[in-house]
């Protein structure tokens, strides 16, 4: 189970761009450098390394034939023209340091590989000064060596470098299709499985994690982690204000205990609210269908903000403040991003909430 789905599934769902692949090494125009873009999980790692063994293997075709010495080679990762660039570990960058000496191991030729191979792996980390680096070596490139850079989030990437790149873009996994691998192989309840897919932005491997089918497993349990804070939040907005100050409070600590898993609760967080803003038109359209019952309600007595002056405030709920929270949260998952303090924001965030003002007040 650590592995999502085999290297023949994930290829053959992203058949277009395997045969694109194919294409590039049976032409033999292999550029210098490749860009793989797309969310996480979708076999970005896995085509590189096909991609290498097309292009190395001793049979000649321009696809793997997974049973030559190079292929072997490549596949139990003992190659050594096969280099490959990550974070190293309980690091969120690739540093220049990283950069500069993947450069020093170019210096010298190929050992065996008719073509070698730079994978580097979430290249979107790597921070500025390593980038630059990284960008003399694109303009300059080693002979019979070619890069592979995977990113999510291209943005992050200079100009430069991507006009550097064939880009090769990876389709995200459906929800429906998340759903029915959880369901079909892996019999988890459907009704779990529609929750998780839709929470786990197209990456099938989150999904999994998010219900314990990952063996690395998590140091908490995420279904339970997610009732809490759907319960909590729900919670929050239908107390009275003298209260529902000391539940943000609580919520916003608890949740900051473990800054490790931050980005799986903001992605909890926002399948809520937009809950709550499809709720009144699609209700059964929802993530959270197991809180169906608390959306209603929520919903039943849901007034306007022009109304708020009219009415007791304790008791009301200002549904025009729904899409206002959802955009606070997306403005919180920046400033995290950017490296605020994560107390700090959680703080700030549910506040918003549970007194009823939005940023564009």
């Amino acid at each position: 189970m650590g592995q999502a789905m085999s290297d023949f599934d994930q290829m053959q769902y992203q058949a277009k761009t395997a045969l694109e692949l194919t294409h590039i090494i049976q032409t033999n125009k292999i550029p210098n450098a490749l860009l793989f873009t797309g969310n996480e999980n979708t076999g970005r790692k896995q085509a590189a390394l096909v991609f290498a063994k097309g292009c190395n293997c001793l049979k000649g075709t321009g696809i793997a034939c997974n049973d030559c010495r190079s292929c072997r080679k490549i596949d139990a990762d003992s190659h050594p023209d096969i280099l490959t660039v990550c974070p190293e570990p309980d690091k969120k960058i690739i540093s220049i340091s990283q950069i500069r000496e993947m450069g020093m191991r170019l210096a010298s030729r190929p050992n065996e590989a008719a073509f070698r191979m730079v994978l580097i792996l979430t290249a979107d980390l790597m921070n500025i000064q390593a980038q630059n680096a990284l960008l003399k070596l694109l303009e300059e490139p080693p002979e019979k060596t070619f890069f592979i850079l995977t990113a999510s989030k291209t943005s992050k990437l200079l100009p430069t470098i991507i006009s550097r790149c064939r880009t090769i873009r990876f389709k995200p996994l459906t929800d429906t299709l998340i759903a029915g691998i959880l369901v079909n192989e892996f019999k988890v309840d459907p009704k779990a499985a529609h929750t998780a897919s839709k929470t786990a932005d197209a990456d099938l491997k989150k999904a999994m994690t998010f219900l314990n089918l990952d063996e690395a497993g998590r140091r908490v349990d995420w279904i339970k982690r997610r009732h809490y804070c759907l319960t909590a939040l729900a919670g929050m907005i239908k107390a009275e204000v003298p209260h529902n100050l000391s539940k943000a409070l609580i919520l916003s600590q608890k949740l900051s205990l473990d800054p490790d898993l931050i980005d799986d609760t903001i992605s909890i967080l926002k399948t809520f609210f937009r809950d709550l803003l499809i709720f009144k038109f699609l209700p059964e359209k929802i993530v959270n269908l197991d809180f169906f019952d608390t959306f209603a309600d929520i919903n039943k007595k849901a007034i306007t903000k022009m109304d708020l002056n009219k009415t007791d405030m304790n008791r009301q709920v200002p549904s025009d403040l729904f899409f206002e929270w959802l955009e606070d949260l997306y403005e919180m998952e920046k400033r995290l991003a950017a490296n605020s303090g994560l107390r700090l924001a959680l703080d700030s965030f549910f506040l918003k909430i549970v007194t009823c003002k939005g940023t564009h007040d």
